[in-house]
């Protein structure tokens, strides 16, 4: 059971009721992944808010394949990304990464690609399909094809291209 199966029994109870469940979930991280997320300056209270935000909101995805939900939350100038499995009383976290780069609002160019993923929007319970979106960063703004939700446009920034290609375009642009 995932947080998409945690939300269908909260469909009558108001956002507080859905906070105060989410705060009284356990977080459970194996040592390898505390490890990681200690290296990439992570905290178990990044990890909270970013799972209450996804019950308050639904924002989020669920992978297809796998049962887990990946959500985003960005409080500032970090955008903090937990992919975690909720079960009963238990959110497992399995992984957690951030960028600072900021992704604008809407699909301005169609994507070079036409692709579909395993993952699921939360929210519209639809396969993400790759689009082209924008996103900015030390007033540079630049074009990237990137799974995203194509009835609400919720953009999903994978593991790979956050701690990769995102951080290295951070890097260059903060060492101009």
């Amino acid at each position: 059971m995932g947080i998409q199966a945690n939300e269908a029994q909260f469909v009558s109870f108001d956002k507080s009721q859905i906070i105060r469940a989410y705060e009284k979930m356990r977080i459970e991280i194996d040592p390898q992944t505390s490890a990681l997320l200690e290296s990439r300056g992570i905290r178990v209270e990044d990890i909270e808010k970013v799972i209450t935000q996804a019950a308050e909101t639904k924002k989020g995805f669920t992978n297809a394949g796998t049962g887990h939900s990946l959500a985003s939350y960005r409080p500032s100038k970090t955008t903090y990304w937990i992919e975690y499995g909720c079960e009963q009383d238990v959110c497992r976290i399995y992984t957690a990464y951030s960028h600072r780069m900021e992704i604008l609002e809407g699909f301005n160019l169609p994507a070079k690609i036409k692709k579909t993923t395993d993952w699921v929007c939360l929210k519209c319970a639809v396969p993400l399909e790759v689009a082209t979106v924008k996103l900015t960063y030390l007033d540079e703004t630049f074009a990237a094809d990137t799974p995203a939700c194509p009835s609400c446009h919720i953009v999903f920034i994978s593991e790979s291209d956050a701690v990769e290609k995102m951080a290295l375009a951070e890097k260059l642009l903060e060492d101009k």
